[in-house]
């Protein structure tokens, strides 16, 4: 069976990308965060997992905007890494 991708998980994937490197934040930390591991935080980024409402709703308080901002159509983000080692 073929994977399904939808407009909407495209959008919230590139914004989850765009909120985290907003913040500075390597995936490792940002899972951290979210209270996972880095390897969900990738599937969630590459468009690999089905993320409910209430997820998203925990997304927008790490994130400290609004749901409908991880909804909200952006120009793809291109650098999708952030050096996990500051230095």
């Amino acid at each position: 069976m073929a994977k399904i991708v939808t407009k909407t998980r495209k959008i919230l994937a590139n914004n989850i990308v765009h909120y985290r490197l907003k913040n500075g934040w390597s995936q490792e930390h940002f899972a951290e965060l979210l209270g996972t591991t880095a390897v969900y935080i990738s599937q969630m980024e590459n468009e690999k997992r089905n993320i409910s409402v209430d997820y998203i709703d925990l997304l927008a308080n790490i994130f400290e905007i609004e749901p409908h901002e991880l909804l909200t159509n952006r120009l793809p983000v291109k650098v999708r890494r952030i050096n996990r080692y500051k230095k």
